[in-house]
């Protein structure tokens, strides 16, 4: 898809939703609806940005530095629940996938999201990155651990197309 069309996709996708939500009493299923349609609209814009220029996604770090902020000043209010005494741990870290079957791809990321009771979030799916980001947005995959003396501290993660997989890429791309 070319980026004026997806931009104009994009567009009209928002200008629905604006509509939709600007009236009273929107029944959660056609707000779930044009929520889900901007969401798409959004993950094609990005993805023909990036099959057009190699750039990733405009909305990557959006509300990054509103939620850092909010985080911050959380825990410098002493409102956070996390004592200041805590051991704190953060991992980091990139896995790359390639996706030799896209349709038995969909078929698994719209189970998992009907088995999390999330099913009616997948309008559309269009490429395997933003079945990735639908999939993470509804499934907790730490929750293994937290149930063994660790607390959810946060989540920031990021899913994008690529041009090379880390297999592919030199060692000194790897760090760049």
């Amino acid at each position: 898809m070319s980026i004026p069309a997806a931009l104009n996709e994009f567009v009209a996708a928002l200008k629905e939703h604006a509509e939709v939500m600007s009236g009273q009493d929107v029944a959660p299923k056609r707000a779930v609806d044009v929520i889900e349609r901007v969401r798409v609209a959004a993950a094609r814009y990005s993805d023909a940005t990036f099959e057009s220029s190699g750039w990733g996604s405009p909305f990557t770090d959006l509300f990054e530095d509103e939620e850092l902020a909010e985080d911050t000043e959380e825990n410098e209010s002493g409102d956070g629940s996390m004592p200041a005494d805590v051991e704190r741990i953060s991992i980091t870290g990139r896995w790359d996938f390639v996706v030799t079957d896209q349709e038995a791809w969909f078929a698994h990321v719209v189970q998992g999201l009907n088995d999390l009771g999330a099913g009616d979030c997948v309008v559309e799916l269009n490429s395997a990155a933003q079945a990735m980001h639908e999939l993470l947005s509804h499934d907790e995959p730490f929750s293994g651990y937290t149930r063994h003396g660790l607390a959810d501290g946060g989540q920031e993660w990021v899913i994008e197309q690529i041009p090379k997989t880390l297999s592919e890429a030199p060692d000194e791309e790897h760090r760049a």
